[in-house]
């Protein structure tokens, strides 16, 4: 049986982005052709994709429910960043974006969905943080 529905949040990590590369050299293969080393550029990516899974296995055992969605679905995701002391307006209209942010949630909620070209809406904002930076995110099937 398939889920109809499923919330998660992930605080205490700073939401990082996903989608944006660096160049960092060139490496010579064994026929002896340099191509170039291009990693991620955001260096928190790895523990933020793994707080990410590690919530949504969890929630899902929470619940009882391990199945997962099957067909179309419906992500609705917050994200609270972290405002520095500096900052002084409402809202966070810079760097990460909130599409490169989306593309690190969906790829690190393997467990709830087969892949996630089943997401065929998403509802994304940032806010600063009052508290401590994450994300809440409820996942449903779409109608």
């Amino acid at each position: 049986m398939a889920r109809d529905s499923f919330s998660f949040t992930v605080f205490g990590f700073e939401p990082r982005p996903q989608g944006s590369k660096k160049y960092v050299g060139t490496r010579r293969t064994a026929a002896g052709n340099n191509i170039p080393l291009i990693i991620e550029a955001s260096p928190g990516l790895p523990v933020w994709r793994k707080a990410v899974a590690d919530a949504v296995a969890q929630a899902m055992q929470d619940s009882g429910d391990l199945s997962k969605f099957e067909g179309a679905v419906k992500v609705e995701a917050v994200f609270y960043l972290t405002r520095k002391k500096s900052v002084t307006r409402a809202m966070p209209t810079v760097p990460p974006d909130v599409d490169k942010l989306s593309r690190s949630l969906l790829d690190a909620c393997k467990g709830v969905w087969g892949d996630d070209s089943q997401v065929v809406r998403l509802e994304v904002s940032k806010k600063y943080a009052t508290g401590e930076p994450g994300v809440a995110v409820t996942i449903s099937n779409y109608p």
